[in-house]
């Protein structure tokens, strides 16, 4: 009887043991992503477009490395009407975390109390591409990036 419950629980126990879930532990990767298109339009890129000011994405990198840190550097442009119009360099340094084919970047930290924080950025990984939008936002801009050739 016992040698028959074992033969029948092995079975279970290593299809259980060889599914995923949603709490296995975040993988890391390392790389240099270069931005290729936002919303599917090359870059430079409009990013967002009103009646006051358009802003370009003229170029962006996302830089992981084995420790599960992120470095994101973007070049922007403002351009407000008239003819007036301002250049400058975001950078942020964040975190991240890779669980299937899930990315997220940014911080795991609730905000300090009275400080302006970036949500974090949501999408997906494969070994040479990733997408990232804003996180609970259903209309904000799809950023995809390219891992970059090593040397």
């Amino acid at each position: 009887m016992r040698l028959s419950c074992l033969r029948a629980l092995l079975p279970a126990v290593a299809l259980t043991m060889a599914c995923t879930d949603s709490t296995a532990p975040s993988r890391l990767a390392s790389g240099l992503y270069v931005l290729e298109s936002v919303n599917n339009q090359g870059v430079p890129a409009i990013v967002i477009a009103g009646q006051a000011d358009t802003s370009f994405m003229l170029s962006a990198t996302l830089t992981l490395d084995g420790a599960g840190n992120a470095v994101r550097v973007e070049h922007w442009r403002y351009v407000y009407p008239p003819n007036h119009l301002e250049e400058g360099t975001f950078t942020a340094n964040a975190e991240y975390r890779i669980t299937g084919d899930d990315i997220t970047v940014g911080s795991f930290q609730p905000c300090p109390a009275n400080a302006l924080c970036e949500g974090n950025k949501v999408g997906k990984f494969t070994s040479t591409t990733l997408t990232l939008a804003y996180a609970n936002n259903a209309t904000a801009p799809v950023f995809l990036y390219r891992l970059a050739p090593s040397l």
